[in-house]
């Protein structure tokens, strides 16, 4: 855990990180399922590390107030 500053509670505090996949730009259709795997079967050939990053938001959550921040930093959430 870390400890930083949260904008509700208006102080530094401990928060935890949470990882949770981004939902799918394809339809739920059998078809448009089958093109979200095939990008991501041969997305994750080319570069596992990034393939995997692209499909995913980090957050990080307040343990005092549970105010969960989108904190997608860095160049791998690019």
């Amino acid at each position: 855990m870390a400890r930083q500053f949260c904008q509700q509670c208006e102080k530094v505090t401990e928060h935890k990180e949470i990882v949770k996949q981004k939902p799918s730009k394809y339809g739920s259709s059998k078809m448009e399922q089958f093109k979200a795997f095939l990008e991501g079967f041969f997305g994750g050939t080319a570069s596992a590390v990034g393939a995997s990053l692209d499909l995913v938001d980090r957050y990080v959550e307040c343990e005092k107030c549970q105010l969960r921040t989108l904190e997608n930093h860095g160049e791998e959430f690019q």
